[in-house]
């Protein structure tokens, strides 16, 4: 083979090896170490289609774990009593979870002894000190409505709220009688809640189930009531006749129904009584 052939053949065989391998291209211009750049390149690659891999789980890991965490807030979203009727839609069961909430806060916790939680807040100060129920003083029988207010003296001179009180809670073991009220004023103005304002209380006979009654405690002797028994009961009618949305004159003594002297100052001086629902008026 002559020398011209020889080159021929060499350099044809050079332009097969740059097809099937460009690399080679190298070195055509010298570059005897593009071997070794390919070499230190090939575990870079390596290295960032690793970190883009973790980069990737670790983005589809906090994307899965968001939609878990969504879906169990969902969940607690639209969990509603049993009983509730079943939602077609995600939107109709936020709105039928939003009514229950409404209606359970609207009805859980905010009624107090029949009032509204509000309206109960702003009654004057007391002691509750309820009566044991039992059949002589506190039944335990429900108050569904109040037409009127009524307003007793305790009938026994020099004694204390306390002391009234103790006499209301021996029936239940003396079976005396059947007495009780609501409230007693004492004659310092203390005022002591002896039965809840959603239950009757054995006071006024014929108007159990539609009253609310006051027993006031008193030192002279034609039963006028001190400044400081007064002054409370003044503040206690007012709040209660705006609790029931009563008027003044839905304010009652013993005696106008059924003509018990009670309470006696009262009965006898007209004038004091009327004064005294003006003062309730005023307040």
């Amino acid at each position: 083979m002559t020398q011209e052939n020889r080159s021929g053949r060499q350099a044809e065989i050079h332009i097969t090896q740059m097809r099937r391998n460009p690399y080679l291209a190298d070195y055509s211009t010298g570059n005897r170490n593009a071997d070794k750049n390919i070499n230190r390149n090939t575990p870079r690659r390596q290295r960032r289609r690793r970190r883009a891999r973790i980069r990737s789980y670790i983005r589809m890991t906090l994307l899965c774990a968001g939609i878990l965490v969504g879906i169990v807030a969902l969940t607690k979203l639209l969990k509603v009593p049993a009983g509730t009727a079943e939602a077609s839609t995600p939107m109709e069961a936020i709105d039928m979870a939003q009514q229950v909430g409404k209606g359970t806060e609207n009805t859980t916790g905010t009624r107090i002894q029949g009032l509204s939680a509000e309206t109960y807040a702003a009654h004057p100060d007391w002691t509750e000190d309820f009566l044991t129920v039992n059949e002589y003083s506190r039944p335990g029988d429900p108050l569904t409505e109040v037409n009127n207010i009524f307003v007793h003296y305790t009938a026994n001179p020099g004694t204390s709220a306390a002391q009234n009180r103790s006499y209301f809670e021996q029936l239940k073991d003396n079976h005396e009688r059947s007495a009780s009220a609501h409230f007693i004023i004492g004659y310092n103005g203390e005022i002591l809640q002896c039965v809840p304002l959603d239950e009757i209380a054995y006071a006024v006979q014929t108007r159990n189930e539609d009253s609310i009654s006051i027993e006031c405690c008193y030192k002279a002797d034609n039963g006028q009531f001190t400044r400081e028994t007064y002054d409370s009961l003044i503040r206690l009618l007012r709040w209660l006749i705006d609790a029931y949305e009563l008027e003044p004159e839905d304010i009652l003594r013993h005696y106008d129904c059924g003509g018990k002297k009670c309470p006696i100052y009262y009965t006898e001086h007209e004038d004091a009584w009327e004064r005294l629902k003006e003062d309730v008026k005023n307040l």
